[in-house]
This record gives C-alpha cells, structure tokens and sequence, in this order.
C-alpha cells in the first residue's frame, strides 16, 4: 500500500477506491476511476485526476505478489479490502495509517503525517530527479503546474542552501589565493 501510494502520488480517496480492474498488468498502467472518502464512495478530484498513471516493473510485480495473496483478488475488488467488511468496502485508511504505517515509520525514524506526506515526497524527488515540469504535473494528474509548483514542490534543504550560497558567492566572491603570497588570517 505504502510502495504503490508512494511510487505513484495518488491521492488516499483514490487508493482506497482502486479497485483491481483499475490495474492493467499488460499495459503497466493505473487508471484512477472512484475515490472513497469516510467510505463514501465517489468520482475523483477532478478530470486530470483520471488520467492513466505509467506503473514500474516492479511496482506490478510487488501488485502480482499481493493479488496471489489478497483473497479479494477479482477485478470487481477492491486492491486493498477490507477482510472485515469481507472485501465488499476497501479498508480503513486513516486506521490503517494510524495503528499500522505510522508505528512502523516511526520506528525507522520517518515523520509520516499521513498519506499526503508521500503524496509531497513523491513531487518532490520528481523534481529534484529534474523532472520535465509538465512531466511532474503529469504524473501528479494536476489541471495546472501551478497547482504542483504553489502546494506540493517542497525544495529540500540541500538545494535551499546551495541556492543560498551561490547567491552569496555572487555577492561576495570567495578570495582566490595569489600565487606567491600567503593567506594571513586575522
């Protein structure tokens, strides 16, 4: 769940309402088509939102592995369902964040908020990947850049400070040494 959410960006509606059929294993694809909020089952975000998401490789084989394994595992069920609800509604996403995700990434040592953290996370690394833009939006199934650029895109501290220090090196420029004299601190 965490690897698929991750590695794709979808939103928690959009991954607890996948369903398998949404998956197209030959294709590699993801096609968001319902998401679920306080079990309530709806159309996504907006229309970009639907757009077909590429999957990696391993990616569908880690989504294979759960298939065999997942006894709701037709095109009708959901990906994640809930074995209480005997797989007729996905499972409880803010529960599963809360008493399964959030102590285990603490014990690792990441500070996990919730689902939208990866969402931000996985923008991001796309960026500092040096993504095309368009591509990150994309990927993101955003109406606009500017909804990425303004809301996810979140520079991270190494490229802050070397933005920082290349704009002080333009201020003050770091002193060369002259050949045949000596640095003399003061």
């Amino acid at each position: 769940m965490v690897l698929l959410d991750f590695g794709t960006g979808l939103r928690r509606g959009e991954l607890s309402g996948l369903k398998w059929a949404d998956i197209d294993f030959e294709e590699q694809v993801l096609t968001p088509s319902r998401s679920i909020v306080a079990q309530r089952v709806g159309n996504v975000k907006t229309d970009a939102s639907a757009k077909t998401i590429p999957l990696d490789a391993a990616l569908i084989e880690e989504l294979k592995e759960w298939r065999a394994e997942t006894p709701y595992s037709s095109d009708s069920d959901y990906v994640f369902a809930s074995w209480k609800m005997k797989g007729k509604q996905p499972l409880w996403m803010s529960r599963v964040m809360q008493h399964h995700i959030k102590p285990v990434a603490a014990k690792l040592g990441f500070p996990l908020r919730g689902y939208h953290t990866l969402r931000h996370s996985y923008t991001t690394l796309l960026r500092q990947n040096g993504n095309d833009p368009k591509v990150v939006q994309g990927l993101l199934r955003h109406a606009s850049y500017q909804i990425t650029a303004n809301i996810y895109d979140e520079a991270v501290s190494a490229e802050k400070r070397q933005a920082h220090s290349e704009v002080i090196r333009l201020v003050r420029p770091v002193p060369q040494p002259v050949p045949g004299f000596a640095m003399v601190e003061s």
